[in-house]
């Protein structure tokens, strides 16, 4: 293990060094710069790190014991024979920040000099979507006019674009100084500087005499804001709440929404994912507040700060409704109405523009899939009535009906679902899925007894799918199988793709797990005739959204053996890992990976789901058709924790 990962809506902390608990980046998604910011330390100097001192000397944290509280608090102990030091690292519920609490306990039975603290370096800001470059600009540093001894650093262009403050527990010692040795201890008038690139480093250390057997505790509350009086806000509301208090609040909140298995390995890497992708496919924005969804939130990830519709609705919003029902509504919302203009192009910035042009036909049908999905599991009608969805489901389908070919009725694509140009224009699996969603179609108009559409979508569904049947069925090595991708003059492509796989037709109830030609092409999938996984296996690479496809299509014995002793990217999942160990090789920090594969785990396992994921509905009017929205959990706006 590496390093933890830990957040919230607002915050992401990607970055915690496993060895030492020294977080290295902080982040958070900014609509005006769309994408995602990035606060980064220095290569030997974290953003921000513990710091405890016995009798002169320092602890080395580097023999410290980390673990994830809840599936997702990191803890960390550091264990001597004469004291014991613990810190933990939070961002509480719908706050702009987080929190690094330190408790110390003297073992001995003498009394303990002790200086315990924080320090750190903020050295650079990175804007990633897509690509992580580097701001440009400079970092003004002062003591908050508003609170004694709290460090507080604004990132300005022409004007602050946002701002950290360091807000301790109580009124100890502080100092900031940037890389000319410049340094303030107090307020001044003009304060001190360092340029985009240039480190500024900061300490906040306290004295304490311990008696024998004596526990102390304190703790940092670090704010993010707009500027500076915004963050020193921050910061201050989590102090009056109190540290201990939002942690027991934070962990009673993950313990409510864990998923339940008798399996403890894959019960906890089934729940560490789902949180991951919970916090890190979905955020707050800072500056405007409004939810936005995403591939990742680390610039670990070459996706950080990217909208795709596959990874949202397809793998992001199954994990995420094990969670909270009401959040899946609210994603589904973002995708119907900030993402809609550009539905089914490759990816998309946070605010809908596109970023890669270029039609996939699976991406496109996604956000209905998901909204078919959401309310087979909610029953929440409600959604139905809601105009801007009404025209989202409009909209798709409007797009959709411009790629059919209206002599076949097959919709062809520019895109396969791996990104890549499709050779032919006609891709199996995404006509599959566009056979699914006229289905779902057709369902959804039978809710709001449009009984003239439903008939309409399920007539044009049957032709599909007899088209699918007459026009990708070829003769393959292994017998009659589905081909990847054709055109209509008889020539075809075998192929697969993990991210839209043959190998789901049976999962989206196109045929039967023992339908020959099915049985045909997963045979093909697995054998040496597949050049890419034959490619993969002797790379000794394993696409982890090819386990779970496995999970999905066979609940797979020997995926799930293979996952209990995966190492993952710190146990996070990723787009590719070696197949010994299972350590990630290639696309790391994937949140949307991570959603998918705790929704393959959960369904594998037929795990339980918490009571907590649902919402409570309001009360249906009698004799009509429309039904008011469910009552939102409200509880993160409590005054007091």
């Amino acid at each position: 293990m590496r390093r933890f990962s830990t957040g919230n809506e607002y915050v992401s902390i990607p970055g915690i060094c496993a060895a030492t608990g020294g977080i290295d980046t902080a982040g958070f998604m900014h609509a005006g710069l769309r994408g995602g910011v990035e606060l980064r330390g220095a290569a030997e100097d974290p953003l921000l790190r513990p710091v405890i001192e016995v009798d002169g000397h320092e602890l080395p944290n580097s023999h410290a014991q980390g673990e994830l509280v809840s599936y997702w608090v990191p803890r960390f102990t550091i264990p001597t024979p004469e004291l014991t030091a613990t810190f933990s690292i939070f961002a509480p519920l719908d706050r702009r920040g987080f929190v690094c609490a330190l408790e110390l306990e003297n073992l001995s039975s003498k009394s303990l000099e002790v200086r315990a603290g924080w320090r750190g370096c903020w050295q650079s800001s990175h804007l990633a979507a897509g690509l992580s470059r580097q701001i440009s600009g400079a970092k003004y540093a002062n003591v908050s006019s508003r609170t004694m001894g709290a460090p507080v650093v604004e990132f300005r262009g022409i004007t602050p674009l946002f701002a950290m403050a360091l807000l301790p527990e109580h009124t100890i010692p502080s100092r900031i100084c940037n890389d000319r040795n410049e340094c303030l201890t107090e307020r001044t008038t003009d304060g001190i500087s360092a340029q985009s690139g240039a480190p500024l480093t900061y300490e906040l250390m306290e004295e304490l005499t311990l008696a024998p057997s004596e526990k102390r505790s304190t703790a940092l509350f670090v704010g993010i804001g707009l500027e500076e009086r915004s963050a020193v806000a921050s910061a201050a509301e989590m102090r009056y709440q109190g540290w201990e208090r939002l942690l027991t609040h934070l962990i009673a909140w993950l313990d409510k929404h864990s998923i339940v298995t008798d399996d403890e390995l894959l019960k906890r890497l089934m729940n560490v994912n789902s949180f991951y992708n919970f916090f890190y496919a979905q955020a707050k924005t800072l500056d405007r507040e409004e939810l936005v969804l995403t591939s990742a939130r680390s610039h670990d990830s070459d996706l950080c700060g990217v909208y795709r519709d596959r990874d949202a609705m397809r793998w992001s919003l199954p994990a995420v409704m094990q969670i909270n029902w009401a959040q899946a509504r609210n994603m589904l919302i973002y995708t119907f109405t900030t993402q809609l203009p550009n539905v089914g192009m490759h990816s998309r910035f946070i605010d809908g523009i596109a970023l890669e042009p270029g039609l996939a036909l699976d991406q496109l049908c996604a956000p209905v899939r998901a909204l078919q999905m959401y309310l087979e599991i909610t029953g929440d009608m409600s959604i139905l009535f809601d105009r801007r969805v009404q025209t989202g489901i409009n909209t798709v389908k409007d797009i959709m009906m411009v790629q059919r070919n209206p002599h076949t009725v097959l919709f062809e694509t520019l895109l396969a679902p791996s990104g890549e140009v499709a050779k032919y224009p006609y891709v199996c699996f995404p006509n599959v899925l566009a056979w699914r969603i006229l289905l779902d179609l057709a369902s959804l108009y039978d809710r709001i007894k449009d009984l003239d559409r439903v008939d309409e979508a399920e007539a044009l569904s049957s032709k599909l799918r007899s088209a699918i049947q007459k026009h990708f069925v070829v003769a393959g090595p292994m017998g009659d199988m589905f081909a990847h991708n054709v055109d209509l003059e008889g020539n075809f492509e075998l192929g697969d793709d993990p991210q839209g796989s043959l190998a789901l037709l049976a999962y989206f109830g196109f045929c039967s797990p023992d339908d020959g030609i099915y049985r045909n092409t997963l045979a093909w999938i697995n054998s040496e005739h597949n050049p890419a996984r034959e490619a993969a296996r002797e790379a000794h690479r394993l696409s982890i959204a090819d386990l779970v496809n496995d999970l999905l299509c066979c609940h797979s014995p020997e995926a799930l053996d293979f996952l209990r002793r995966a190492e993952l990217d710190d146990g996070i999942a990723c787009e590719w890992v070696e197949t010994s160990k299972g350590t990630a090789v290639g696309g790391l920090a994937s949140a949307a990976s991570a959603g998918f594969l705790a929704f393959g785990l959960r369904q594998a396992l037929n795990a339980t789901l918490p009571e907590a994921a649902a919402v409570q509905k309001q009360r249906k009017p009698t004799g009509t058709l429309y039904q008011p929205p469910p009552e939102m959990d409200q509880g993160s706006k409590k005054a007091r924790v």
